[in-house]
C-alpha cells in the first residue's frame, strides 16, 4: 500500500467511513493467491511423486496431471493481473508465469507421449519437472532465508 492509499484510508477512518469494497477485494486476491500456491504445490508434488505410481501403471497420467495443474495456474496468473501491485511486479510475475509454462509444457507433452508410445519420454519429462521443482525450491529458500528486506 502506497503513501496516498494509506493517507486516504486514515482520512476515511477519521471521518467514520469504511472501505468495504477494498477489503473485500483484498481478501479475494489473498484467497486467489493462496489457492494458486496450493494448486502449484499439488501439481509439483504429484509430478515429483509420479515414479512411485509406475507399479500401478498411472505414472504417466500423474505426471501429465501435475504438469497440467501447473500450466493452469500459470495461465490463470497470466490472465488475471492485479493492477494494484505495480507495473514492475506485473512484469516480473508475467516472466515467472511464462517460465512456468516453458518448463511444464514439455513435461506435459512427454508425459502424454509416454502413455502409449515411448516409455523413456516419461523419464525425460520427469527430469525436467524435477529440475523445475529444485529451481523453485532454491528460489523459495533464498527469498525466505537470505533475502533481507
Amino acid at each position: 500500500m502506497g503513501f496516498f492509499e494509506a493517507r486516504a484510508g486514515l482520512e476515511s477512518r477519521r471521518l467514520g467511513r469504511t472501505n468495504f469494497v477494498g477489503a473485500a477485494s483484498q481478501s479475494r486476491a489473498a484467497l486467489r493467491l493462496s489457492l494458486a500456491i496450493f494448486l502449484f504445490l499439488i501439481g509439483i508434488g504429484l509430478a515429483v511423486l509420479a515414479p512411485f505410481l509406475r507399479r500401478y501403471g498411472k505414472a504417466s497420467l500423474a505426471l501429465a496431471c501435475g504438469a497440467a495443474t501447473v500450466i493452469a495456474v500459470a495461465v490463470v496468473g497470466l490472465v488475471h493481473v492485479d493492477p494494484r501491485i505495480g507495473e514492475g511486479a506485473i512484469a516480473d510475475n508475467r516472466r515467472e508465469y511464462l517460465v512456468m509454462v516453458a518448463c511444464e509444457l514439455p513435461v506435459l507433452i512427454f508425459a502424454l507421449i509416454s502413455v502409449k508410445y515411448l516409455k523413456w519420454a516419461f523419464w525425460l519429462g520427469w527430469a525436467i519437472n524435477l529440475l523445475f521443482a529444485v529451481f523453485v525450491a532454491v528460489i523459495v529458500v533464498w527469498l525466505e532465508f537470505f533475502w533481507h528486506w
